[in-house]
């Protein structure tokens, strides 16, 4: 004859050994997922960053430029061209150097802690530049960038690009 199960409901509350258990395991994760949040927001920010600055070399806005800037830039073109800050910008204000688009390809992301990062990919640019040339310019370009947190702000501190190969003529 089978018997009817029981239950028995215990109105106990929880140990305090229960309830460290479960505060420490709960801030485990908070702790584990808190600097990936935030490197995935600064991320965001730097990215943003990037976009805001050549939104500004399309717009020709020099006071977005000068923020997004670090007065210690570093600025090597792929036509081997090397720039400081103060000769970029000066080669833009006159003219000399103007830029019609960039089409951001590729571009990745990584943080090294939480004030630099790197970024790296493909930009299609299209441009002029009369201290290397009169004819325009539309270049595939890889491209390496460090931003440094400075001052509560992202701000590029180094630029280096070359050209993407032509694709290898077949036979």
């Amino acid at each position: 004859m089978d018997r009817p199960v029981q239950y028995a409901m215990r109105n106990e509350t929880p140990t305090p050994l229960f309830l460290t258990f479960l505060l420490t395991a709960l801030l485990c994760v908070s702790a584990s997922i808190a600097p990936a949040l935030r490197a995935d927001a600064a991320s965001d920010e730097v990215f943003h960053a990037e976009q805001a600055r050549t939104t500004a070399l399309i717009a020709g806005d020099f006071a977005a430029l000068d923020k997004l800037m670090a007065d210690d830039v570093t600025y090597v073109h792929a036509s081997g061209q090397h720039d400081t800050k103060q000769t970029y910008l000066t080669a833009l204000r006159s003219g000399v150097l103007s830029y019609q688009s960039w089409e951001a390809r590729e571009i990745h992301v990584r943080m090294l802690g939480s004030d630099v990062a790197v970024l790296n990919g493909i930009y299609t640019v299209h441009a002029m530049d009369h201290r290397v040339g009169n004819d325009e310019i539309i270049i595939d370009i890889h491209f390496l960038t460090v931003y440094a947190r400075r001052d509560g702000r992202w701000q590029q501190v180094a630029w280096q690009s070359t050209r993407v190969p032509a694709p290898a003529a077949s036979n």
